[in-house]
Formats: structure tokens, C-alpha cells, sequence
């Protein structure tokens, strides 16, 4: 006699932020909150970034290929995800903005009213008269394939800059930089001037961020406070 089914799971809608596709998703199960545990209790980044992609997929009824998404699609699709699956509101703790004060209070915030804002930017920055770079938002598989930490976070930052260039743009071609080898793409960057480097690097600062605004009275002091969360370590802390 085989086992009865444990749990008709209710299914909801949400949009992929940098796409404007809607998906069907799942809140996910205790097989895959399983994976999650194990993989925070390692304390490994990576793993607990394979973890979330894997719980993405697996929750999401539409066949997405998670890992070519932004990682500002992918903390959103997953907070959707945890917000349907643990409550939609949880307690975080947050300090007060008085330097003087600084105590710190747990605030209720609801998860799933997290937004990604997609404001309009422009992809093409011109380094010279004749030569211009097309940029594109990092993948999160490319992220999890290049994630350092401690020491080689520089490192990080650089492979991620280069990653984020889609096309090199000159006079007389369209050169596309998955098709060169990743040396070369280091050393064309290498070869920017101070003020060049800075301006492809402020693409990458004004990427689209999860966030969602908070507002509380500290219990200490009574201020009244605002803040915004952003990325999922605010949300999750």
C-alpha cells in the first residue's frame, strides 16, 4: 500500500525582474530546506549559493536556467520563495541610527514586499573616441564559478568587472569577449586608464539591489528611524 500524498503545495505567481517573465513557484519543502541547513552549517559561500540556485530550480515550475540569471533576480525569486515558505514576515535585527544610542531591535518586515528597482541605465560607455564597451548585469553562475572571499576579494572584483563586459565596440567591429580568452580580456582591462577603469566600474555599483524600506521606534531611545534593506544578508540577519 503506498504512502498518501502529505501536501497539496499552493503555487504563486512573481516576475523575473531583469526579464519581465512570470513564473510559477512553489514555498519549497523540508527536502530542500535540508540542503539549506547543511550547506549553512558548512559556513561555505559557494555552497550555500549552489544550494539557493538548486532550490530555485526546484521551485520554480517553469524550466529557468537559474545560474543565467542576475544575482538580483536570484535574491529576489528566493526571498519570494522563503517569504511563501516560513512566513511571509520574520523579526531582524537592525541597530538604531543614533551614534549615541546604537541599540538594537528586532523589526517585523514582511519579505515578500521586497522589490528590485529597475531603473535605466545605460550600457554603453565610451572609454575613447573610437572605442566603446557594452555591459552587461554579472550571471549568478558566473558569480558562484569566481566567488572569492578573505584575501582574494580584489581578485573577485576584477574577474566580475571583466565578466560584465559584454562587447568591445570600435570603429570597425563588434568584438564580443565570451569568444576571447580570459587572459586577454584581463590585459585589455589592465591597459585602462584610471578614469576609464572608474567608469565601467560604476556600472557594476549602480546594479539593480533587493530592498525593501524599513521604518521603527528605537525601544531604547525612541528615535524614529529609517533604513533600507538591501541584498539578502540584510534580510537574513
Amino acid at each position: 500500500m503506498a504512502l498518501p500524498k502529505l501536501n497539496v503545495t499552493n503555487t504563486y505567481r512573481l516576475t523575473i525582474p531583469s526579464t519581465g517573465v512570470e513564473v510559477t513557484y512553489r514555498p519549497y519543502l523540508v527536502k530542500e530546506e535540508k540542503q539549506m541547513m547543511i550547506a549553512n552549517e558548512t559556513g561555505d559561500q559557494k555552497q550555500m549559493m549552489e544550494v539557493m540556485a538548486k532550490t530555485i530550480s526546484a521551485c520554480v515550475e517553469e524550466n529557468i536556467k537559474v545560474k543565467e540569471l542576475t544575482t538580483f533576480d536570484v535574491e529576489y525569486i528566493f526571498t519570494q520563495i522563503r517569504g511563501r515558505s516560513v512566513g511571509e514576515t520574520a523579526d531582524i535585527t537592525i541597530s538604531c541610527g543614533d551614534a549615541e544610542c546604537g541599540h538594537r531591535s528586532d523589526v517585523n518586515i514582511n519579505m515578500t514586499e521586497a522589490e528590485v528597482d529597475m531603473k535605466k541605465t545605460d550600457s554603453l560607455i565610451e572609454l575613447t573616441d573610437s572605442i566603446s564597451v557594452e555591459m552587461k548585469y554579472p550571471a549568478y553562475g558566473d558569480v558562484i564559478t569566481n566567488f572569492k572571499e578573505g584575501d582574494e576579494s580584489v581578485e573577485f572584483g576584477f574577474t566580475m568587472l571583466a565578466r560584465s563586459i559584454e562587447a568591445v565596440l570600435t570603429e570597425e567591429e563588434r568584438i564580443i569577449l565570451k569568444d576571447l580568452p580570459v587572459k586577454e580580456v584581463k590585459d585589455f582591462i589592465d591597459s585602462m586608464t584610471r578614469q576609464q577603469f572608474e567608469k565601467v566600474g560604476e556600472f557594476l555599483n549602480d546594479i539593480p539591489k533587493l530592498s525593501l524600506d524599513v521604518e521603527w521606534n528605537c525601544e531604547k531611545c525612541g528615535k524614529e528611524n529609517k533604513h533600507e534593506l538591501t541584498g539578502l544578508q540584510d534580510f537574513f540577519s
